[in-house]
């Protein structure tokens, strides 16, 4: 493996553990869900189901009931994945809620569209009358259709500016606002919910479901994305300490505050920061800490990539912080095996720097930090530090290549030579989304089981 070799092999390490079945989490959550859907449709069939409707379009009236029901509880579960709840999220990981929530939006996007059609379809057959017409008379007689109306518009405005040839021309913030729409939407569909459906108007056990289903929700919003953050920020007192340069267009920034060693934050876990300046004060950041709280300060490390964080590059030092975090799993509580072996491209070794302070002098620990040149590399005055304790391997790979998994400076025969026992091994990986694909690709070819195969996301 061609490389900087900052120390020599060193002892393994005794087996670790602490391992967090994520897997098995995820597996309740999607239970839970799924019981809570056969909640829904049960309670429609309780109340009547297809004996509530008869005549022409029954059918088509019946399907648009369904997946108007199915729908809702399916975009309030959507949201409900990006309430933050902390346990939620220390169980299954932001990341990948975030990935939840993406591909049941679309999903609601559909039923809620088959809603519209297959109500529409049901009423212009027994009225006799073209779908045109009766859409029209929805809307004109019908207050609570238009008003549901207008949400399933914003909903579609939303899934349309979250497909992502469209989210990349878009701003993060651009998006994010009209993201909030969705909240909108979901009002204005309650109001049609209130008016129309049997479940609130006629069945007293539904209407104490769906009042608890949206309690539920909305409860988590204002708990875990409001009062919690207040508290924290109100308990910290975050201020920018220093900026420091680390390497070309990358600086690290120390923020100060009040008992940071109780902010609950692990090593590697991230949280969202707004800067409080009249530019940036609305703009969230997810920058992970590139070292272990201290009782005084946190560090986070920004490199600038042309967007929110080359402001960020000028920051001054009194500016007042907002954080909201920790979120994230990818820690040390994963690991299950004696060895870990670390990989990292460019600034995605923030996380994995942070992670080097929890490792205890036992631990067996390999390093491949890749950047481009030599000069990209960051704190590499600290790596050497850790480099030359008794359980830390430091391999600094420069090079660009990532695709090819048999001639990259990464590939799979470097990886078999420069870490022979890699299967036996936890494995991190954090950078650019090509790399974290070729590594799980290349760790999966080498024998490391998918469950040892760490990483995270950040397409929040």
């Amino acid at each position: 493996m061609a490389s900087t070799t900052l120390s020599k092999p060193r002892r393994p390490a005794p087996p670790v553990v602490h391992a967090r079945p994520a897997q098995e989490h995820a597996r309740l959550v999607g239970w839970a869900i799924a019981v809570g859907a056969l909640v829904t449709v049960g309670l429609w069939f309780r109340h009547g189901g297809l004996t509530n409707v008869n005549g022409p379009g029954a059918n088509a009236v019946a399907a648009g009931q369904l997946t108007a029901l199915v729908g809702t509880y399916a975009i309030l579960v959507q949201i409900l994945f990006m309430s933050r709840i902390a346990w939620l999220e220390r169980a299954v990981g932001l990341d990948h809620l975030a990935v939840w929530h993406r591909w049941l939006g679309f999903a609601t996007v559909w039923l809620i569209t088959g809603h519209v059609v297959f109500t529409t379809m049901g009423y212009a057959e027994a009225a006799k009358v073209t779908l045109w017409y009766q859409t029209r008379d929805f809307i004109s007689h019908y207050p609570d259709v238009l008003m549901a109306w207008v949400g399933f518009l914003l909903l579609l405005a939303v899934a349309v500016t979250s497909v992502r040839i469209a989210r990349r021309k878009l701003q993060r913030e651009t998006w994010y606002f009209i993201h909030l729409y969705a909240y909108l939407a979901i009002a204005l569909s309650f109001a049609h919910q209130i008016a129309v459906g049997n479940d609130l108007a006629n069945d007293r056990a539904g209407r104490i479901w769906w009042i608890a289903v949206y309690a539920l929700v909305f409860g988590s919003i204002l708990a875990w994305r409001v009062v919690v953050p207040i508290r924290l920020n109100a308990r910290h007192r975050l201020r920018v300490h220093a900026v420091r340069r680390e390497a070309p267009g990358v600086v690290s920034i120390i923020v100060s505050g009040k008992r940071l060693d109780r902010i609950g934050a692990d090593p590697g876990q991230f949280f969202l920061w707004r800067f409080l300046t009249p530019d940036l004060w609305w703009k969230t950041h997810p920058f992970s800490l590139s070292a272990a709280p201290t009782r005084d300060f946190l560090r986070i490390t920004v490199k600038d990539l042309g967007d929110g964080s080359k402001q960020l590059q000028r920051i001054r030092p009194g500016t007042r912080v907002f954080a909201e975090g920790p979120y994230g799993t990818f820690t040390n509580a994963r690991r299950s095996r004696r060895g870990t072996l670390l990989v990292a491209g460019g600034i995605g070794i923030t996380p994995l720097r942070a992670m080097l302070d929890a490792f205890r002098p036992a631990d067996d620990v390999v390093l491949l930090y890749r950047v481009a040149r030599p000069e990209d590399a960051v704190f590499g005055a600290e790596l050497e530090s850790f480099a030359k304790s008794s359980n830390v391997r430091v391999h600094i790979i420069t090079g660009t290549e990532i695709g090819n998994d048999q001639t990259d400076l990464l590939s799979i025969p470097a990886l078999k030579r420069g870490v022979p026992d890699i299967r036996d091994r936890d494995c991190f990986v954090c950078g650019p989304p090509p790399l974290i694909a070729a590594m799980r690709r290349r760790l999966e070819k080498l024998g490391v089981p998918r469950a040892h195969i760490h990483f995270e996301r950040f397409e929040l």
